[in-house]
């Protein structure tokens, strides 16, 4: 439209000069070439038919209306970044469905740039959480709860469960019954299916969640991390004085025995890989 307007503009000047440089009968004296350049320009050229002929040139680039300026799209906020703080703040407010997903992130960030750049733990990172940070997750995790979330409370169940996961899985609800004739239990769905709330009816022992869909190893690691080793060991010691006999003599008269070496060995976890 721009270039319209000027050429138009150009036009009307082109027949001045012919108006008044030619006469009845005589060739005219002066020519207006307009061109119009590829980058929006319009030129135009004065030649004259006297003699000493001569020629001028004059450039115009056209302006462009103003384009629209288009607003930049609206993204969603990012995430807050996982930290014991947020995990503190959620828990307090007993959003126990954001609080999970916080644990899991702050299992990823601890766990190293591996599991960070991949999105997930191998068992095998997690050996590398320090037992600082997992016991201050578990105490935030207990003290919003009563003592019935954490995971030092499903270490306890799962020694219970004599560290048989499908007892273990069955005990703190992550499986359920299903309404058949024959006694049947199947994984809950995720998330739908969890309980996200503290009831008096929830299973001791559901939150936070740990991925077993790669098998029971990452659990497995987490439950034996050396973080909950001495508080486990002091839980053993109190139910032993809580024995009705605690003179080191059992039921049938002989002396109690320390566990066999070979046992010790054999549930002690393994961090050398």
């Amino acid at each position: 439209m721009a270039n319209a307007s000027l050429q138009s503009f150009l036009l009307h000047h082109h027949h001045s000069f012919l108006s008044n440089g030619i006469h009845e009968g005589s060739s005219p004296s002066v020519i207006l070439k307009l061109t119009t350049n590829s980058n929006s320009s319009i030129s135009f050229k004065l030649f004259s038919n006297t003699t000493s002929s001569s020629s001028s040139s004059v450039t115009t680039t056209a302006s462009t209306p103003n384009s629209p300026v288009t607003p930049a799209p609206v993204t969603a906020s990012s995430p807050p970044p996982p930290s014991l703080e947020l995990l503190g703040a959620q828990l307090a407010k007993r959003d126990y469905r954001q609080a999970d997903e916080t644990t899991r992130a702050l299992l990823i960030e601890l766990a190293g740039e591996p599991a960070r750049r991949r999105g997930y733990v191998f068992f095998s990172e997690v050996q590398f959480i320090s037992a600082d940070d997992l016991r201050a997750i578990d105490a935030l995790w207990q003290e919003h709860s009563g003592g019935r979330f954490g995971y030092s409370v499903q270490r306890r169940l799962w020694e219970k469960s004599r560290r048989d996961f499908t007892r273990f899985f069955i005990r703190v609800g992550w499986m359920k019954k299903l309404d058949t004739e024959v006694e049947q239990f199947n994984y809950r769905a995720f998330p739908d299916e969890f309980i996200w709330e503290l009831n008096d009816d929830t299973p001791e022992g559901h939150l936070p969640l740990t991925n077993a869909l790669r098998g029971t190893q990452l659990l497995g690691n987490i439950l034996t991390h050396p973080a909950f080793e001495e508080e486990q060991e002091d839980e053993l010691a109190a139910e032993e004085n809580d024995t009705p006999d605690n003179t080191g003599q059992s039921k049938d008269g002989s002396k109690g025995k320390e566990r066999p070496k070979f046992m010790r060995d054999f549930f002690k976890p393994d961090y050398s890989f």
